[in-house]
């Protein structure tokens, strides 16, 4: 099942580029906005934002890996978008995925929160999450996230997110 996750990240990998790139500049292309980004490292977050002097929102991500380490799983971005009054918690996924069912994400254990997918294409599905205040404040003061999928056999998928560095991060990005 990991291989099969696997499989369609690479290109998924590169719709998150251009979905964060286009959350600050939507004249360059992905590989200018890839060079245009400062980044910064919370432990096992990742800030990017616009250099100095230009204006647009951060954004926070992981990359999940499988847990050989060599294949990638799920990359999750975090963004407050200008127009927006919370942050958005956005889940990139493989292809290969029940959608009807959704995902549910909960802290440390704790009771989930379901949320469906938004799209799925070539290269893959994307969901948002909107972060209101408790969830925020849950995943500020948890250790880790889960979040839980169908895979195509019907079997549930656990997919853990370290939240090592997300204080740090989510601060950085918030206004």
């Amino acid at each position: 099942m990991f291989k099969r996750l696997a499989s369609g990240l690479t290109g998924l990998l590169t719709l998150m580029v251009l979905v964060s790139g286009a959350q600050a500049q939507t004249s360059v292309t992905s590989e200018d906005a890839r060079r245009d980004y400062r980044s910064e490292r919370f432990q096992r977050w990742e800030v990017r934002c616009p250099p100095e002097g230009q204006s647009g929102p951060c954004s926070m991500t992981q990359l999940i890996s499988a847990p050989d380490g060599n294949q990638p799983l799920m990359r999750v971005i975090i963004a407050q978008p200008p127009q927006v009054e919370q942050p958005i918690m956005t889940f990139l996924l493989p292809l290969g995925v029940r959608l009807a069912p959704g995902l549910q994400l909960s802290v440390d254990g704790g009771e989930g929160i379901g949320f469906p997918y938004q799209v799925c294409q070539q290269p893959g599905c994307r969901a948002d999450l909107p972060l209101e205040p408790s969830l925020l404040q849950s995943l500020r003061g948890g250790s880790t996230a889960t979040l839980s999928l169908i895979g195509p056999r019907g079997n549930r998928r656990d997919l853990d997110i370290s939240l090592m560095g997300f204080t740090a991060a989510s601060e950085r990005i918030t206004p």
